[in-house]
C-alpha cells in the first residue's frame, strides 16, 4: 500500500521509529489541499482548499502491521483517506493520507507549517522522544 506524509512521517527517523521498518520513498505532491500549523502543536494537517498543493513524501510498500502502527501513532486530530497523488515522475496514484477530521478542522491555523523548520528545530528531540 502507498502512504503519503506532508508533516513528522516525512522524515525517514519518524517513519522508522513508528513503524520499525524502512519503505521505498520518493517526493509526491497533493493537489487541492493546504498544509497548515495546528494550533497549539508544532505539526501540520491539511484541508481542502482547490487552489492548494501540498509537497510531501510517497511511501511505498507499507503493509497492514505498519499501517497498524501508524495509524495508533496519528492523533485524534486525523483520519485516513484514499486520494490521489502525483509522484515526482508525474504519475497519479491513489494512496493513504492522514487529513484533519472535520470536527478538528477549527483547530488548524492559517499558518503554514514549515518542513524545514522542522527538521531544524524539532526532528531530533521528537525522534528520541519516539524511541523512549
Amino acid at each position: 500500500m502507498l502512504l503519503f506524509s506532508y508533516g513528522s512521517l516525512m522524515f525517514s527517523e519518524v517513519m522508522c521509529a513508528v513503524t520499525g521498518r524502512s519503505f521505498a520513498h520518493e517526493p509526491a505532491r497533493l493537489t487541492g489541499w493546504v498544509r497548515l500549523r495546528i494550533r497549539g502543536g508544532g505539526f501540520p494537517g491539511v484541508r481542502a482548499r482547490a487552489w492548494a498543493s501540498t509537497s510531501g513524501v510517497l511511501w511505498r510498500g507499507i503493509d497492514e502491521r505498519s499501517f497498524g502502527r501508524l495509524d495508533g501513532f496519528e492523533t485524534w486530530h486525523y483520519e485516513r483517506r484514499t486520494l490521489s497523488v502525483r509522484t515526482g515522475a508525474g504519475e497519479d496514484v491513489r494512496a493513504e493520507v492522514y487529513v484533519i477530521a472535520e470536527r478538528h478542522l477549527g483547530e488548524l491555523t492559517q499558518e503554514p507549517w514549515d518542513p524545514q523548520r522542522f527538521a531544524r528545530v524539532t526532528l531530533r528531540p521528537f525522534v528520541r522522544t519516539l524511541l523512549a
